[in-house]
């Protein structure tokens, strides 16, 4: 690690650090103008009062998990993941997590980290503390699933950001309020840019309930698509249907995207992109299409014969980017269903 000048000069004598909590204040030294070695003895003095901590103890310190993996959520998604991948037997505690062990994981391993407040995993700042020990060629990933996006507010972003490859929230609530403060508390931390679109984290709010499904969400309805009189119907979507408080001037390249999914196991028969067409018709309007094709047409077949069986979801996505700090995508979701 590169020393700052300060460091280093402070190392090789050209500076004393300030010693704080001693006793020993400046008022004191300047005092007869004592010689260096009265100082030094008068510092030593002091020191010697501060509890040490011994070589037992330290091992200690640095062995026990909860000292430098302070939460316990990701302590116990980080234990799945080991036995998971065969890095520990069954059976094991998070107490036989190592750092060791952290760095000496396979290069190119994938880590997933999956913190579900929904399933009782707890947020705390310091949430990605512990995963700078993972070998720096492994990859390791956090989702962050919420139903309040205020608690998220609590979390060490640029902590986080610098100890994992990229990190994502999702606010799965009904009433999806998207909150100015967290998106400007994302930007204020100054996020080192990672070069990497893989790596872009994202912040997602989803206007649905949890559930304990695969796919942990059931979509509330807020928009329905009349196919009574055209397979092809057209559809006109705003800022406002998407966002109830956000302030979109912090983000630039607003994009609509559609999927079809299928009701009965939340199948995506067109992914996102694939369907609906979107063009900004003026500012926070968007007009959806459907292109002529035979996947398409095809789809709306299978739509037109079993409109209840069906759905959409309605993505907008905006992207900060400052040309300075780490690009961040913003998206909400909302749903629509199909009647004629």
């Amino acid at each position: 690690m590169k020393k700052s000048m300060l460091t280093a000069l402070i190392a090789l004598g050209f500076i004393t650090p300030i010693i704080t909590n001693t006793g020993a204040s400046a008022v004191e030294f300047n005092q007869n103008e004592p010689n260096a070695s009265a100082i030094i003895q008068k510092i030593n003095q002091q020191q010697q009062k501060l509890p040490k901590l011994s070589e037992k103890q330290l091992k200690i310190q640095d062995s026990d998990i909860a000292t430098w993996m302070p939460n316990p959520s990701l302590r116990e998604a980080i234990l799945g993941l080991l036995i998971q991948n065969g890095y520990l037997p069954e059976g094991s505690t998070v107490n036989d997590i190592t750092k060791d062990l952290l760095a000496s994981v396979d290069d190119g391993s994938i880590f997933d980290i999956d913190i579900d407040t929904f399933a009782g995993s707890e947020i705390t700042p310091n949430i990605g503390e512990g995963l700078q020990y993972f070998n720096p060629e492994a990859r390791v990933t956090m989702e962050i699933s919420v139903a309040d996006d205020s608690r998220a507010m609590q979390i060490n972003f640029a902590q986080l950001h610098e100890n994992v490859d990229r990190w994502d929230i999702l606010v799965i609530n009904p009433d999806k309020v998207g909150n100015s403060q967290l998106a400007q508390k994302i930007i204020d931390a100054k996020l080192p840019p990672k070069g990497n679109v893989k790596t872009l984290p994202s912040v997602y709010y989803l206007r649905a309930n949890y559930t304990k499904n695969s796919n942990h969400i059931a979509p509330i309805f807020t928009e329905s698509i009349d196919i009574s009189n055209s397979l092809s119907p057209t559809i006109n979507v705003t800022n406002d249907d998407f966002w109830k408080e956000i302030d979109q001037s912090l983000f630039l390249n607003s994009v609509v995207n559609s999927a079809l999914i299928a009701k009965s196991n939340d199948y995506a028969i067109l992914s996102p992109g694939s369907f609906f067409s979107f063009n900004q018709t003026s500012e926070g309007n968007f007009l959806g299409t459907l292109p002529d094709t035979e996947a398409i047409v095809d789809a709306m077949d299978r739509v037109n014969n079993a409109p209840q069986a069906y759905y959409t979801l309605l993505l907008q996505t905006n992207l900060y980017h400052d040309n300075q700090h780490q690009e961040i995508l913003l998206g909400s979701s909302i749903y629509a269903d199909f009647h004629k």
